[in-house]
């Protein structure tokens, strides 16, 4: 009996100490997502503009837009606020605006 406890308990031993032989099987980590698309870009057209000393501004609509890059951009809250800074000195600027027809130059 003392053997076969010895016997059993050497077995028990050797399983508990072997551990389990697995095999591991390694997977690349999936791809980055790609980037999001980039907005698109609205070109307008203003019916006049005006230089306000930075850059060109003009009315399209009801829009405020300028002139940035070889296209008519939205303005935004930075050149808007310095353009109204600029109008409140020049209220008649529309009496001095430039219309505009697409394919021209601008009136420098």
């Amino acid at each position: 009996m003392m053997k076969r406890i010895c016997l059993l308990s050497l077995i028990l031993a050797a399983v508990c100490l072997s551990g389990c032989v697995t095999r591991v099987v390694y997977a690349p980590p999936p791809p980055p997502p790609g980037a999001p698309p980039a907005p698109a870009v609205v070109a307008y057209t203003p019916d006049y503009y005006v230089w306000d000393g930075y850059e060109y501004v003009g009315v399209c609509g009801d829009h405020y837009v300028y002139y940035n890059a070889g296209a008519w951009l939205v303005c935004d809250a930075v050149i808007l606020g310095r353009f109204h800074g600029w109008e409140r000195y020049h209220a008649d600027w529309r009496r001095g605006a430039v219309h505009y027809h697409r394919g021209h130059e601008l009136h420098r």
